[in-house]
């Protein structure tokens, strides 16, 4: 019995694993087949030594499955894989995964006219742009009460900090965090900033 080249023996051990039903191959380009079902592809010249020497067979039809004869059963049961698996079946490892799509990034900054918010458990943090004089821009008074009067969901308004910033807490409000991320810029530059 003849040693095949490792393509070939692969070839032979793969069919062979098919079992009874036998090991369908469809047609790619360039000369090869294709295991369907796997990734496994094989040149046309791979299955020569094994039609020609009648170890399988595909019963005269190229789109049938081919199956191991009694010779191919017999070349099987004197060459034993050995030990490790070198020169085995192919063996296919397990579906690719789907590629991943990227998950939409959650809002956690914007930044507009000087202002800059971050936004962190459903509180926008809003920090005042310089007033060039080693302090802060901020809002006119009493914004904050025109504030949480005209937004329901905005139930707090903390501030200002020694930096000249803002803490506006919003609660159960259906809104994204982008969304929130822009509505809360959008009270706070609505106001026309203080003269001092």
């Amino acid at each position: 019995m003849p040693d095949f080249t490792p393509a070939v023996e692969t070839l032979l051990r793969t069919i062979a694993g098919a079992g009874g039903s036998g090991a369908q191959f469809a047609r790619e380009p360039r000369a090869r087949y294709r295991l369907s079902g796997t990734d496994y592809v094989v040149d046309r010249r791979s299955f020569f030594p094994l039609t020609g020497g009648g170890y399988v067979t595909d019963g005269g039809e190229d789109s049938a499955p081919v199956r191991l004869t009694a010779r191919g059963k017999e070349w099987m049961e004197q060459h034993p894989v050995p030990h490790g698996g070198a020169r085995g079946p192919y063996r296919p490892r397990g579906r690719r995964p789907a590629p991943r799509q990227a998950l939409a990034s959650r809002a956690r900054f914007a930044y507009a006219g000087g202002f800059s918010a971050e936004l962190v458990e459903r509180t926008v943090v809003i920090t005042c742009p310089n007033n060039d004089r080693g302090g802060a821009t901020l809002p006119v008074d009493g914004w904050e009460e025109r504030a949480i009067d005209r937004h329901p969901t905005l139930h707090e308004i903390d501030g200002p900090t020694v930096s000249g910033g803002y803490a506006l807490r919003w609660r159960e409000d259906p809104r994204t965090d982008g969304d929130l991320l822009v509505q809360s810029l959008a009270i706070i530059r609505a106001e026309s900033p203080r003269r001092s």
